[in-house]
């Protein structure tokens, strides 16, 4: 049997979610195949990045010193406020967030666009990885109409549904709910976003089936469903996702045979869909044919024929695991 045990490590001063001890090259493969603006949400607080903002927003705030009114969107501020509310903070991480403007005065996670043509500072970033935090996500999430990243990843105890309004965020690239307790069924809205890079919520409870209406994200290049307790078919219509380069479904209840579609997924590098409960007996010969394929995991009781192994020669990684062991 091979072990599977996910983590977290370090890579270049980013945070980074591994996918197993025994594969560390694939998930090496896997950061190096992500340009600088995926990598971006998982940079520390110290990264370059976020220093040149705070920079410019130093020099924009002496110039509003003398300013009674915040000058961030109030609609925005209001939404904040109603996050903060589903929220429960029991390490005083979010203690700013009761005063001042959420841009002039850097509240904790907030990170804002310059000044807007009209006159506004937007939030464009809510980054509150790991900050202890517990309670739900509020709808009102949906109306932060310029964010590109929201990261509630690694909260460990934040429950209740993904928020459907989500879905309005046209602008989101982002979504980052890892390692939490988030439940119920993936909204159907969650699909109105065509803008979106990264769909991250492994290590959730999240049940249901997947939507086939997912397949309209079509900008979507990793989409990490792992670890959580999905049920029912995998949707051959996601086979049209023509971005994707990392499909992790393992470890949940997923059932019927593979999708021989899957290999007509161009981009695709890593596949993982060990530890659910498929009924077919062999991997879809058509994954031969994978030619950037550079992991594929299963579980038994599939079976690999002698012309498929001859095909998958590029593969770096091929898993079959026994599950029952």
């Amino acid at each position: 049997m091979i072990l599977d045990i996910c983590f977290v490590n370090d890579f270049g001063g980013c945070f980074f979610e591994l996918l197993c001890l025994e594969v560390g090259k694939a998930a090496e493969e896997m950061w190096k195949s992500m340009s600088e603006e995926e990598k971006a949400p998982y940079e520390v607080k110290s990264g370059q990045r976020k220093v040149e903002y705070e920079k410019q927003m130093k020099a924009y705030n002496k110039k509003q010193e003398n300013s009674a009114n915040g000058i961030g969107d109030d609609h925005e501020v209001d939404a904040l406020q109603a996050i903060r509310r589903k929220l429960k903070d029991p390490r005083k991480n979010l203690r700013n967030w009761r005063k001042g403007d959420p841009c002039v005065s850097n509240w904790t996670g907030v990170i804002c666009t310059m000044p807007q043509p009209d006159g506004f500072l937007h939030i464009q970033e809510l980054r509150m990885l790991n900050l202890n935090l517990t309670g739900k996500l509020a709808p009102e999430l949906g109306q932060l109409s310029n964010l590109t990243v929201l990261n509630f990843m690694w909260n460990h105890n934040i429950t209740g549904s993904i928020p459907k309004e989500i879905g309005n965020i046209k602008s989101l690239k982002f979504l980052l709910l890892s390692g939490n307790q988030l439940s119920g069924p993936l909204a159907d809205e969650l699909s109105f976003l065509p803008n979106l890079l990264m769909f991250q919520v492994d290590l959730n409870k999240i049940t249901g089936s997947l939507p086939k209406s997912f397949v309209n994200l079509i900008s979507c290049r990793h989409f990490h469903m792992n670890n959580n307790s999905i049920s029912g078919q995998i949707p051959s219509e996601l086979s049209s996702m023509p971005a994707l380069i990392h499909f992790l479904l393992d470890n949940n209840n997923l059932m019927g045979n593979l999708p021989p579609e899957f290999s007509q997924m161009p981009k695709l590098r890593i596949l993982q869909l060990d530890n659910n409960n498929f009924g077919g007996t062999e991997i879809p010969a058509s994954y031969g044919n994978m030619s950037n394929l550079v992991k594929l995991s299963a579980s038994f009781p599939f079976s690999i024929d002698y012309q498929f192994i001859q095909r998958e020669k590029g593969y770096k990684y091929l898993f079959l695991i026994d599950r029952f062991m």
